[in-house]
């Protein structure tokens, strides 16, 4: 076999590659294309919903009773910082420590367990919308447009963003706020990263594949290029 032949051979099989690299990449490309021009043009402050919420939190309706030197005997000579807080107006102290966490209310030093009604009234503080509040899930398992630590409170809003705040079910901290917009820009990176459960792993088989497909496809492209430039001489067959 001639060199001429291994050429002609070796370019007729990089066209075969390129043409199928191609076919398996076309989707994907323009999925790529699309997901990244979409996230480019949303705001992201409005993406993750600052317009629609606010943490700030609700003043005190009434004042601590028990003083913090009482409770730090209680916790034990581990205790590193305490904060006096407000939970839903309810003032509470917050002991970090060597034996954990513990939110304790300031009014009577039991441990502090927050309730329905005071979910309640925190999201509607929290919120900055117009709608009014249609429903109040407490969750045990995270739902795709949350992903955090449960259990978690999910306050669903009837506006025209379709808002969801999520509440932590200890402390009634705000964690998340989510509308229509978050929602969409969320698909756009499932698409860009081609993770379409966790939505949060780049390291997947899928990504991997297509990124060597393209990488196949790129250099392919550049040898048949250089062949029909001229630059890598092919004899035509006799």
């Amino acid at each position: 076999m001639d060199r001429a032949m291994t050429k002609r051979r070796f370019f007729r099989a990089l066209t075969n590659v390129h043409k199928w690299a191609a076919l398996v990449l076309t989707v994907q490309i323009l999925l790529w294309f699309v997901s990244g021009f979409a996230m480019s043009i949303m705001p992201i402050d409005q993406v993750r919903g600052r317009h629609m919420a606010s943490k700030a939190p609700i003043a005190f309706e009434a004042a601590p009773q028990i003083s913090l030197t009482m409770l730090s005997r209680n916790y034990g000579p581990d205790l590193e910082k305490a904060e006096l807080r407000s939970v839903a107006g309810a003032p509470v102290y917050y002991l970090i420590g060597g034996a954990g966490e513990q939110i304790v209310d300031a009014r009577d030093g039991a441990k502090f367990v927050i309730t329905e009604p005071e979910i309640r009234k925190l999201a509607v503080h929290y919120y900055d919308g117009a709608g009014e509040l249609s429903a109040l899930n407490k969750l045990d398992e995270a739902p795709l447009d949350y992903r955090g630590q449960v259990p978690v409170w999910q306050a669903i809003f009837e506006d025209k963003q379709k808002t969801r705040l999520y509440l932590d079910a200890r402390t009634g901290d705000l964690k998340s706020v989510r509308t229509r917009l978050w929602r969409v820009f969320d698909t756009m990176w499932a698409m860009h990263i081609m993770n379409y459960t966790g939505r949060n792993d780049f390291n997947t088989w899928w990504l991997a594949l297509f990124s060597f497909a393209s990488i196949v496809f790129t250099l392919s492209g550049v040898g048949l290029l250089l062949k029909s430039f001229g630059v890598i001489k092919v004899k035509p067959r006799r």
